[in-house]
């Protein structure tokens, strides 16, 4: 069992919210910035990569060889981390959405059913219903399902890093040829979005942090400068996004970027860039794990779950400077990281450390 923290760690979770900000209101416009710029920032949807990687990485720290390990114990405890505030928010989007843009002011159970029961990330059809960006909640949570199994596994042997993830991304091509023609609320609909929206698409990078985890727990490092090699990885993937870019879309709706997002990127861009920050003391780790950048940290997954829905269509309605949004939207994912996530966790988790 591991419980060693790493602040820059979760500084690193401010970084990944803030990069999925910005590539949902990119501010860099073509005007001013120029059209390269603009589609840099563009690709910082791979704020979602680094936070797959990290969730990877954690679980593995944590609960790899845990003695005594239980499996309702280890579920309660990834409830408390993810469900309430999701339930919480998922629940005001519809109710808000339903008073305020609904005629009989109806809330669609059928939708809601499937945002709460996180089921909506496996359909193509629903999966930016209710809060849109929460489809990366459901490839989290099985993830958070399958890691125990994942563990038992790796442990009697080193390959199944490398067999479990192939056995799912087979079994996701399967489930798409027998549901692409089936009309099952886009269960599984097509090629690309098992690919980009679904765990069996995603798990190259979820494994990418376990392997990181596996070899923290090994080995130091006498090479200098790792953490500055992993910035650098990160950038030339986004470069090479970039240069791949689908017009209408992004470099990652193409195969190449696929690749890139899900493995290059995971395997030379932040892995190093992690591991760095765990085992180097820079300018980079120390600035990620000042107690601004921890607060920040902390409160992303409410910052992720708000930064697109309700919260901006009211915060609109005042001001359309993204500055002014961003800042407001932060402090209230700070308010609610304090006074209800925080003590709901604490609620459900009693007695069960």
């Amino acid at each position: 069992m591991n419980k060693v923290n790493f602040p820059a760690l979760t500084g690193i979770r401010a970084l990944a919210a803030f990069m999925v900000y910005i590539h949902h209101y990119n501010p860099f416009s073509i005007e001013f910035f120029g059209k390269y710029i603009h589609d840099f920032f563009s690709e910082f949807h791979i704020g979602v990569t680094i936070f797959f990687v990290l969730s990877g990485f954690l679980i593995c720290n944590r609960y790899f060889d845990e003695p005594n390990f239980s499996f309702k114990n280890y579920l309660i405890k990834r409830i408390a981390r993810i469900y309430p505030m999701y339930f919480i928010l998922t629940t005001l989007t519809f109710v808000f959405f339903a008073v305020v843009y609904s005629q009989n002011s109806w809330i669609d159970l059928h939708n809601y059913f499937y945002n709460i029961s996180f089921l909506k990330g496996f359909s193509d059809d629903l999966k930016f219903t209710g809060i849109a960006q929460s489809w990366s909640l459901t490839v989290e949570e099985v993830f958070y399902f399958t890691a125990p199994l994942f563990f038992i596994l790796i442990n009697k042997s080193r390959f199944f890093l490398v067999l479990i993830p192939l056995f799912f991304l087979g079994l996701g091509v399967l489930l798409v040829s027998f549901f692409s023609g089936i009309d099952c609320n886009g269960f599984m609909k097509s090629i690309n979005f098992m690919l980009d929206y679904t765990f069996f698409g995603r798990i190259s990078e979820f494994f990418v942090g376990i392997v990181l985890a596996l070899i923290v727990r090994k080995h130091e490092t006498s090479f200098k400068g790792i953490t500055y090699l992993g910035l650098i990885g990160i950038i030339l993937s986004v470069c090479a996004l970039v240069s791949l870019k689908v017009e209408g879309g992004f470099g990652v709706d193409s195969f190449l970027g696929r690749v890139i997002n899900t493995l290059v990127l995971p395997v030379f861009g932040i892995a190093p860039l992690f591991f760095g920050l765990i085992k180097e003391k820079t300018l980079i780790s120390n600035f990620f794990s000042t107690k601004t950048l921890q607060l920040f940290g902390k409160s992303s997954y409410i910052f992720y779950l708000i930064h697109l829905g309700i919260f901006v269509t009211i915060l609109n309605k005042i001001s359309s400077n993204q500055w002014f949004v961003f800042i407001i939207l932060n402090l209230i994912s700070i308010l609610l990281y304090l006074y209800i996530e925080t003590p709901l966790n604490k609620l459900i988790r009693r007695n069960r450390d």
